[in-house]
């Protein structure tokens, strides 16, 4: 099971997310307001989308850092997986609608106006992103989470979307007196596009491959494999090793043959310290041993 240190982190991580997410909300919403910018309306519905995504997230990683009961023994793990679908679609919804008007800026381009609060918001917006995007990276390293995963995507794709329209934006104020600076401002929505578009499709892929209890990365079935050629002379053949992921949990079976002189209290002592070994390298992780014939 996921510990109570990881869960609380992951809690507070997202309680400051939607905070701030409801603060920029409001800005850009009066930014937009008093500008004619396709920019800063593109992103009024981004930040909206973002808001939408983190709320779901902190209300699914307080769900399912609740105890496990009789009708779900192995926990509601996988809703994580789900709602990271959901914020993968809800940003293919905001790359459409950035996309749609940013056509008819190109088929009418004008001069934005107004546009100061909103280098000013894009600005500080790309700090706090970045900075939110390095506290979930170091989530992620101490315990794998789809929530997260899809967080530090959204943060990332979030820092560098906010840098380059408010770089956009400075170059469109300074040469306001061309007439191709009119174009900055629907080029900027295209670039934004494809970060929502890239990022949608990377939370998506990745929740639906645990949804389908894929076996874990090679990388961590060499660990697995690492750790039984370790303890080699505890059994006496691997029969199958079954992995998969139900959100931040991760099931390891692994089902060895012993030998057959030895007691079930003989047995036992080397399944608990195989399973020690694997559980030290996969932190939370729920990890069986189980003594079997090679037709079971």
């Amino acid at each position: 099971m996921i510990s109570s240190n990881t869960s609380g982190s992951k809690e507070q991580s997202l309680k400051i997310a939607a905070i701030f997410c409801l603060i920029d909300l409001f800005l850009t919403g009066g930014a937009a307001y008093f500008s004619n910018s396709l920019t800063i309306l593109s992103d009024l519905f981004k930040e909206g989308a973002d808001f939408i995504s983190v709320l779901a997230a902190l209300i699914t990683v307080r769900l399912v850092s609740r105890n496990p009961d009789e009708k779900f023994s192995y926990g509601i793990g996988k809703l994580e997986n789900l709602v990271s679908i959901g914020i993968g679609l809800l940003m293919l919804a905001s790359a459409c609608f950035i996309l749609f008007q940013a056509v008819g800026h190109f088929k009418h381009p004008e001069q934005s106006h107004g546009t100061l609060p909103g280098i000013f918001i894009f600005s500080f917006s790309a700090i706090f992103g970045f900075r939110m995007w390095l506290r979930n990276r170091d989530l992620l390293k101490e315990h794998h989470s789809a929530i997260v995963a899809s967080q530090a995507r959204l943060w990332l794709s979030k820092t560098w979307l906010d840098a380059m329209m408010a770089s956009v934006l400075i170059l469109a104020l300074y040469f306001g007196d061309y007439h191709w600076s009119y174009y900055l401002d629907p080029l900027a929505s295209l670039a934004g596009v494809g970060f929502l578009v890239h990022g949608a499709w990377e939370v998506s892929t990745s929740s639906v491959h645990d949804l389908l209890d894929a076996s874990l990365e090679e990388a961590s079935q060499l660990i697995i494999m690492r750790k039984l050629v370790e303890h080699f002379d505890d059994y006496e053949s691997v029969h199958k090793i079954r992995t998969r992921r139900s959100g931040s949990h991760i099931y390891i079976e692994v089902f060895l043959g012993f030998n057959s002189d030895l007691t079930m209290g003989q047995v036992q002592k080397k399944i608990d310290r195989l399973s020690l070994a694997i559980k030290e390298a996969f932190v939370g992780a729920e990890v069986s041993i189980v003594a079997s014939s090679e037709g079971a």
